[in-house]
């Protein structure tokens, strides 16, 4: 599998939801996180509020957050979809258990005996592959590091005539309950790759930004000399930026620290960079990363006139083709390149 996004909620607020989600129902950003800092929250009760992340179509995933609910309810927390029909949901009960379901329909060994309660934040893991008949062990619930539901052998998680799905959403959706769910330290990794290919563990994700000029400043800042300085807000605007339109010109900056790791693992770099095009025409861009001098460069995308994020996750150090470590990491630039 492979790292495909991660999200801690703490570099945007609720009116940019949008610029790094698919879709957005109902959902907000909380400055109440686990570990302080943001959170994803969702608030309406008797209704259904939902984000969407559209990916490429996979029949395997593992996704892990962290998620805290205020008030005991019936919903779904969860939910894997093809072309916008449930494949499979992972759904909180009113009993404070969990449930994986085939788009509502029970599964064997599908319940946990672990009640969760409120007002508390634990850290769920879903691995599932989407099939008629899945083999043993391929759709397993794990809370806090511990397996809670391993459904059996042979059960069918495919509602729809494919075996894959194209996107995941979190939230509150067919709600009974009242209250509000908190979502933070969001990974989502598909069946892609030979990495990161099963649970992650308890992740948390830390949020860096620009703090100096890199080793590329061939954008215009809009004032001033200072690049990074344009671009180090802990949400993004459109007052001041540096501007590209060059195709291979690139703007590098240097971040601040990882706090200190012990002995955690990096599994990924997920660079973000707010991009809009000012004019008519194609315009795109890709952001990079840069360790020693190896530039590895991010999938190209075609910008439009409306602010969004860039997003590509780095799952290895450009200088070495190795995992991240806190000091790679603390030493990488990372920037934007004009593609087209």
């Amino acid at each position: 599998m492979a790292l495909q996004f991660i999200d801690g909620g703490d570099h945007y607020v609720t009116a940019d939801i949008t610029k790094k989600w698919s879709a957005n129902t109902g959902a907000t950003i909380a400055a109440t996180g686990r570990r302080g800092g943001g959170a994803i929250r969702f608030l309406t009760a008797g209704t259904s509020n939902y984000l969407t992340k559209t990916l490429g179509a996979q029949a395997s995933w593992v996704v892990g957050f962290a998620f805290e609910f205020s008030a005991a309810g019936a919903l779904v927390v969860a939910r894997f979809t093809d072309a916008g029909t449930a494949q499979c949901e992972l759904r909180q009960n009113l009993d404070g258990t969990l449930s994986v379901t085939r788009n509502g329909t029970a599964l064997t060994n599908g319940t946990s005996v672990l009640a969760l309660s409120t007002s508390t934040f634990y850290y769920i893991e879903w691995k599932v592959t989407i099939a008629d008949s899945i083999a043993a062990n391929s759709c397993k619930v794990r809370v806090n590091g511990a397996d809670v539901i391993t459904v059996a052998t042979g059960q069918d998680l495919k509602n729809t005539a494919n075996a894959s799905a194209n996107a995941f959403a979190i939230g509150r959706v067919a709600v009974t309950a009242s209250g509000s769910s908190t979502f933070d330290d969001i990974y989502i990794c598909d069946g892609t790759g030979s990495t990161n290919n099963d649970f992650l563990g308890d992740v948390r994700i830390d949020t860096l930004y620009p703090n100096a000029d890199g080793a590329f400043s061939q954008f215009t800042p809009s004032t001033g000399t200072s690049h990074f300085a344009l671009v180090d807000e802990a949400t993004p605007n459109t007052t001041d930026h540096n501007d590209g339109a060059t195709i291979g010109h690139r703007d590098s900056y240097a971040f601040g620290n990882l706090d200190a790791l012990t002995s955690q693992t990096v599994y990924g770099v997920q660079v973000n960079a707010a991009i809009m095009k000012d004019d008519a025409g194609a315009k795109s861009a890709s952001t990079f990363a840069r360790s020693g001098s190896t530039n590895t460069d991010g999938a190209s995308a075609a910008l439009g006139t409306a602010q969004v994020y860039v997003s590509q996750v780095y799952e290895f150090d450009p200088n070495t083709a190795a995992a991240w470590t806190e000091a790679t990491v603390n030493a990488a630039e990372f920037g934007v390149r004009v593609t087209a």
